[in-house]
């Protein structure tokens, strides 16, 4: 590795949704509180609040264009 540039890196305190605490190293020297994380985001809850919208938006779809031909 070449020296003088890479960035320094600092230890700080990440903290969740939750309200825990985790240490991480980044080479900003900054404290971070998240406002999503896999806890709440609906990646990984698997409640997505726009999943029962998606037919209404494809009929939608579908019926402004049903005169270009077969869709």
């Amino acid at each position: 590795m070449k020296k003088g540039i890479h960035p320094e890196y600092y230890e700080i305190n990440v903290t969740r949704t939750d309200g825990k605490t985790v240490k991480m190293y980044s080479s900003v020297k900054k404290d971070l509180v998240l406002s999503t994380d896999n806890l709440n985001h609906s990646a990984w809850t698997g409640q997505r609040s726009n999943a029962a919208e998606k037919g209404q938006r494809v009929a939608k779809f579908k019926g402004k264009f049903a005169g270009f031909g077969d869709l």
